[in-house]
């Protein structure tokens, strides 16, 4: 979802406005006490230099290490806010999307809650909407314009590293690995990449995942083998893949199981060792930030 704030003055003394688009939220002074259940909103403001005081319970890997400190208030966890905590700490903004956003109308009593999660559909265009918009809020537009321009130059040479290369990303769970397209939920990296995608577009769904062992589930798994197929024959030339055994444990298991694999041992791309396995935590956890970002570009840029 995309979201815009505003922020009438440049001083800190004045009043601070937000606009989701669907609502306006007016604070009498700029927010100090910032509740943030969103990894991706808390990277961004992060790398704004503006400090969340209360955080959720996980643990925060990478330049969100610092979260850890015991100075920041953990108050429930990514799903699940702790809301009798959350009232005790009288928050003066609170940030929810992705993981939490089911949880916003339960928090808007306790104090102004804005849903600002990440539209990777489109993600650049979002990425440097909710920057900016941040950005202005809190008098930070220098350092959010220098981040994007960072941005924009490590996407350009990344792009002229993938200029005319193809690529599957994978979305890997022990030794299943599921093919991400556009519009899937990681389907992303194309357009941050630059690299062709050589599955078709996904048709974007909000519906839950089907339920383990259901007829739902077993005809999405038939489907997923099915496209992952149908791929590997276009033998793109590099495969990319996200293990989600990885996030905080660090332990790749699909480095293995991807020599295993019926399938995608195979391919050219193994047996020329172009494989791709990108940093878990930063790509499943944080996701969309802003300092996030300029972390995955390198990363890439790096192993290509």
């Amino acid at each position: 979802m995309l979201s815009m704030l505003g922020f009438s003055g440049a001083a800190f003394s004045q009043s601070f406005s937000l606009n989701t688009g669907k609502e306006s939220i007016q604070l009498k002074h700029p927010p100090k006490n910032i509740a943030v259940y969103d990894l991706s909103v808390l990277d961004t403001l992060n790398a704004l230099n503006v400090p969340a005081k209360i955080v959720p319970q996980t643990t925060f890997q990478g330049h969100l290490a610092n979260y850890n400190a015991e100075q920041f208030v953990k108050a429930g966890t990514l799903f699940e806010p702790d809301l009798a905590k959350l009232k005790e700490l009288k928050p003066d903004l609170i940030f929810v999307g992705g993981r939490s956003a089911k949880k916003l109308a339960s928090l808007q009593p306790i104090a102004p809650t804005v849903l600002l999660s990440a539209d990777t559909s489109h993600y650049m265009a979002d990425l440097t909407q909710r920057t900016q918009s941040l950005a202005k809020a809190f008098d930070r537009e220098k350092i959010a314009q220098q981040k994007l321009d960072e941005i924009k130059k490590l996407q350009a040479k990344l792009k002229a590293k993938t200029q005319g290369k193809s690529a599957i990303m994978f979305f890997a769970v022990s030794d299943n690995f599921m093919p991400q397209a556009e519009n899937d939920r990681f389907g992303f990296i194309y357009e941050l990449t630059g690299f062709k995608s050589v599955l078709p577009l996904a048709e974007k769904s909000d519906a839950p995942r089907p339920e383990a062992g259901s007829a739902e589930a077993i005809k999405a798994a038939n489907l997923t083998a099915e496209k992952l197929k149908t791929a590997v024959q276009q033998q793109p030339d590099y495969l990319i893949v996200l293990d989600r055994g990885a996030v905080n444990t660090q332990k790749y298991a699909s480095k293995d199981n991807i020599l295993k694999h019926e399938i995608l041992s195979k391919t050219d791309a193994v047996k020329n060792q172009k494989v791709i396995y990108v940093n878990a935590d930063a790509w499943y956890l944080t996701g969309a930030g802003l300092d996030n970002t300029i972390f995955m570009l390198k990363e890439l840029i790096a192993a290509i």
